[in-house]
């Protein structure tokens, strides 16, 4: 391997990793970096990931996309047939698709196309599925907004004046407007279960480690969730038979496996054998309704509980008198994994080191232009990571993962006496474009108690308020999707119109 590296680039290259090198040592060093890198053996540079074949696979920008929803045109048939033969698929622009552009809502990504399939990608064509479309996103996956895209905002399918929720806003509206049948996307902090209610569909967010983080773009990785996008719980449960299940290539996915309670498969059996709604117990989790929740959006939710308790549902009242403390847990665990993401280049060694070998090395190349632009709510998150982890040498985030480890315990134990928590889903109604880039805005108040828990829970649409859509949010038990779903059946009978 020939390397051309002269002193004065030593001096430069010690300055951006913040390596103190002056003229002197790189005279003396630079040789020796060289020949370090001289004698590193082949086998260690060659990709961890065998390409995947992508000659019948094609893409075109899109045609015609009033929203903003899609990203990338493309077909991708299936590799084979199974139970989601003749379903289109949707997936969130910032899951790897061999062959398709990919940019993540963001510049540091542009002109990059992934050369190797997610393992949810791979499981979705091993079932038959078709991918007709990369739906856009926030910028990196990393805000609730609709607005931070390098695309431009994302535009609510019932009111075009306002966003459609962050950060799968693309994956919900288009599983809304008929576009796809099914939509993938990804819920750091309820990114899912946001844009399916502002939206009026369904969105699940399944346990953590149940589906494989493998070839997602990294946003905050012990919060990170695959999800899912639909209009029937019935796709819903034929997808998550699809792509649930563990990952060698994924460590959150295979720390998932090894848990005494961990179980996958059999949601479509489950629905055959849903119970009646008079057998299911509902927790009112009280700290989800109350001050800072639209009056409106309250009195649905609780119109939706009163039928569900007149047609024989127990509900119990259920408290957790700290639960507003969890944001500023949430936030600065994803503060500081964020910055450390950013600090590593996008190395994937919280992947078990088996990444697209291209991700990272454009990662880093982009992020060392001078003239490359990231926009201001990620850079101000970014920021702020690095400021936390500066200050007291990363201290604080330990003890956030060791208050955030008593908080699902607690939690948990909240949920012994009954089968499912029920809360609305966003607090408010979809903001004006305009009022969403507000530092302020805040709609994670309900959802991000299942990322920091890393419980299912799923949005169901419940009517609508002055034309705009609203959710009600189911919390299960861990891994206990398939009773899950079964809830969610049972609840859409009784929703409010």
């Amino acid at each position: 391997m020939e390397i051309n590296l002269t002193p004065s680039e030593l001096v430069q290259l010690g300055s951006r990793f913040g390596i103190s090198v002056n003229s002197a040592d790189a005279e003396i060093l630079c040789q020796d970096v060289i020949d370090n890198i001289q004698n590193l053996e082949d086998p260690y540079l060659t990709p961890t990931l065998p390409p995947t074949a992508t000659e019948n696979r094609s893409w075109q920008p899109p045609q015609k996309d009033p929203y903003n929803a899609i990203a990338i045109s493309c077909i991708v048939p299936p590799s084979h047939q199974g139970t989601l033969s003749n379903l289109k698929v949707g997936v969130k622009d910032a899951i790897s698709v061999a062959g398709i552009p990919m940019r993540a809502g963001s510049e540091i990504f542009s002109n990059f196309i992934p050369t190797s399939d997610a393992t949810l990608v791979t499981r979705l064509l091993s079932s038959g599925a078709t991918i007709t479309v990369k739906t856009t996103l926030d910028e990196l996956a990393a805000s609730p907004r609709s607005t931070t895209s390098v695309d431009g905002p994302i535009l609510n399918p019932h009111d075009p004046n306002r966003v459609a929720g962050g950060s799968s806003g693309g994956s919900a509206i288009a599983t809304a407007t008929g576009i796809v049948d099914i939509a993938i996307g990804t819920d750091t902090g309820g990114s899912v279960r946001g844009p399916a209610s502002f939206c009026g569909i369904l969105g699940i967010k399944p346990t953590y480690g149940l589906i494989s983080l493998n070839g997602v773009v990294e946003n905050t990785y012990t919060l990170d969730h695959v999800g899912i996008f639909s209009k029937t719980v019935e796709n819903m449960a034929l997808c998550l038979d699809a792509i649930a299940g563990k990952d060698e290539k994924d460590p959150a996915s295979m720390q998932a496996a090894g848990k005494d309670d961990y179980k996958f498969g059999g949601y479509m059996e489950s629905l055959q054998n849903q119970p009646p709604v008079d057998q299911i117990t509902f927790g009112l989790l009280e700290e989800g309704f109350g001050e800072g929740v639209n009056t409106k959006i309250e009195s649905k939710t609780r119109e939706t509980i009163d039928n569900l308790s007149n047609a024989g549902a127990s509900i119990k009242s259920i408290s957790i008198p700290k639960l507003a403390e969890h944001k500023a847990l949430k936030d600065h665990i994803s503060y500081a994994e964020t910055a450390v993401h950013w600090r590593a280049r996008g190395a994937p060694y919280r992947k078990g080191g088996s990444a697209d070998p291209f991700y990272q090395s454009t990662f880093t190349h982009r992020a060392q232009e001078k003239d490359f632009k990231l926009g201001r709510y990620y850079k101000s998150k970014l920021l702020t990571g690095c400021y936390l982890l500066d200050e007291n040498n990363g201290q604080s985030y330990t003890h956030s993962q060791a208050a955030r480890s008593q908080f699902t315990t607690n939690f948990e134990n909240s949920m012994i006496d009954v089968d499912v928590l029920i809360t609305p889903t966003m607090v408010g109604l979809p903001p004006r474009v305009e009022d969403a880039s507000n530092p302020g805005f805040d709609t994670g108040r309900n959802t991000r108690i299942a990322n920091l828990t890393g419980l299912p829970a799923i949005s169901i649409p419940n009517g609508k308020i002055d034309g705009l859509c609203i959710g009600i949010q189911l919390i299960g038990k861990s891994f206990d999707e398939a009773k899950l779903l079964c809830y969610a059946n049972a609840v859409q009978n009784f929703t409010s119109k």
